[in-house]
């Protein structure tokens, strides 16, 4: 449970350095963050293969959202996002093998909870930080949230795979 906790409030804090203190402070707190979850947390080399695939996948859904006009950064420098932005799916991404750990045994419940928490936490950030929901707004956090119903339970659905011994984990063991 404190590997959970620890994990989560990295992830909590995490976001709100990534929206408030912009690309600098997003990247010296991402990296001491990793460190961190690699001394701490990590306990398969195989995590940073998820890592990675949700690293990836994520930027490439908010490039998309980007270049499509959904969403503007003022501040974009990587192919029309942000540096924090990035962190930020760096973050989340080390959250899917501990604190989202629950949600493999409810894998139909990552379908609405990343359809309304992900555009929600779009729709705050861009409140906090130099970033613009195009209107019509409630078209946006549709389009964002059709996303984020497909594309949350998958990196769920893969972190499950990537699992020990090819199975869901006993949380009584965590």
């Amino acid at each position: 449970m404190k590997i959970t906790l620890i994990n989560l409030a990295l992830f909590q804090l995490g976001w709100l350095v990534c929206v408030l203190g912009g690309n600098v402070y997003a990247a010296v707190f991402t990296a001491l963050a990793l460190l961190i979850h690699r001394w701490l947390i990590l306990n398969d080399r195989r995590e940073w293969k998820l890592i990675a695939v949700i690293v990836f996948c994520g930027c490439l859904w908010d490039i998309s959202m980007a270049q499509s006009g959904v969403l503007h950064f003022s501040d974009a420098m990587l192919a029309g996002i942000p540096l924090w932005l990035v962190c930020l799916w760096l973050l989340f991404a080390t959250t899917f093998m501990h604190s989202l750990l629950w949600l493999r045994r409810y894998l139909w419940l990552a379908v609405p909870l990343g359809g309304v928490f992900g555009p929600l936490s779009y729709w705050f950030g861009a409140n906090l930080a130099d970033v613009e929901l195009r209107a019509p707004v409630i078209a946006s956090l549709a389009i964002m949230a059709g996303g984020w119903a497909v594309l949350f339970p998958c990196g769920i659905y893969y972190a499950a795979t990537l699992d020990k011994n090819g199975k869901l984990p006993d949380l009584e063991t965590r």
